[in-house]
């Protein structure tokens, strides 16, 4: 840990009075704070743009508060550093319109530069439906070798972190907090392993407080990092679907999992298809979003073999424009209370229907 370099680029990044664009404008013509922050001497201090306060400040060169503590966690977790000017920032990172001034990492950084990378967010609470598609329409990916990055919260994250690992592909954890400690708790051991397969990543300070403006600025990295964002379950206010308009606002593809207009979740990923992005019914989709030459063996059957009572009842509920309750679909089907039972635990278990809050039932 070079910490000169650390308390130089931390004194600049919180220096009064510099704003991101001001700061990426010295940077551009002085890119090496290590070269005047606390050196009253430099050309630096004559830049007629450039506020008084933050000249007083980089002057000075004094450490941040907190200062040994983001050394000490740095030291402790082995977490690397790389700011906005060194050979090896993310590329991708650096063309955005904020980037991160100083970027914290545990892992391989060159996961980043891993082509092909593909984004997948999703909410928190996904269906089973949900699950299940991002299993199946991952998988084939991630056995090709494309990264998968994603923010290492509960539910499709981490549903798409699992899969990366379970097939041998690298991943990327965005965390909206510092490095040294693993939000949500229960992902500890998630982020272990991906600590031994890829990356995770953070803007904010080791030690730092998490602030629930965190999580949005966080979505803004992991669009950037990836030339596509596949969005596979979320509400129309979800996080999921801010990292989609932040991916078109930087220049990347969009795709999303169609849903049941019935579902919540489904309505930030059917809103986007409505939008222009695409619609991932496959796997060739998203292969071909990337660039990926397809193989014979691709041909991977995304939806379960149904037999023709469970195709019977799937298909009522996929028509249905409000839930069914069970005596309605025994009424309907004339299947007897056991028989139905099976049917439906069945289509559970598929992941295409799911219990409504009222008792019913839904097609995901």
């Amino acid at each position: 840990m070079n910490t000169n370099k650390l308390k130089a680029w931390l004194c600049l990044k919180q220096a009064p009075g510099l704003g991101q664009k001001t700061a990426q404008k010295l940077l551009a013509e002085f890119p090496d704070p290590t070269d005047y922050v606390g050196r009253s001497d430099h050309p630096v201090y004559e830049l007629p743009w450039l506020q008084v306060s933050t000249k007083d400040a980089l002057r000075r060169g004094e450490e941040i508060k907190g200062f040994a503590g983001i050394v000490k966690h740095c030291e402790r977790y082995e977490i690397g550093i790389t700011c906005l000017t060194d050979e090896d920032y993310p590329a991708a990172l650096s063309s955005i319109y904020t980037p991160p001034i100083v970027l914290y990492y545990r892992g391989d950084l060159k996961t980043c530069e891993k082509l092909p990378i593909l984004a997948v967010v999703g909410t928190r609470k996904p269906s089973s439906y949900g699950q299940e598609m991002a299993r199946k329409l991952l998988a084939p990916l991630c056995e090709r070798g494309v990264t998968i990055i994603s923010g290492l919260a509960m539910g499709i994250d981490t549903v798409a972190h699992r899969v990366a690992l379970g097939n041998g592909a690298k991943t990327i954890g965005v965390l909206a907090g510092g490095l040294e400690s693993i939000y949500p708790p229960m992902n500890l051991n998630l982020a272990n392993e991906i600590v031994a397969n890829g990356l995770l990543l953070s803007e904010y300070e080791p030690g730092s407080k998490m602030e629930k403006w965190n999580f949005p600025a966080r979505n803004r990295i992991i669009s950037a990092l990836a030339p596509a964002v596949f969005i596979v379950e979320g509400s129309i206010t979800s996080g999921a679907l801010l990292t989609g308009k932040f991916a078109l606002e930087q220049g990347r593809d969009v795709c999303a999992l169609p849903g049941n207009i019935n579902n919540i979740n489904a309505q930030g990923p059917n809103y986007m298809i409505k939008s222009g992005a695409r619609a991932v019914t496959c796997p060739e989709d998203l292969m071909d979003l990337l660039d990926i030459e397809e193989t014979d063996d691709l041909q991977t059957e995304i939806f379960p073999q149904l037999s023709p009572e469970e195709e019977t009842i799937w298909l009522r509920l996929r028509e249905s424009s409000s839930e069914l309750s069970f005596d309605e679909l025994m009424l309907g089907s004339g299947h007897n209370f056991g028989r139905l039972s099976v049917i439906l635990l069945n289509l559970e278990l598929k992941g295409l229907i799911s219990k409504a809050g009222n008792g019913g039932y839904i097609s995901n």
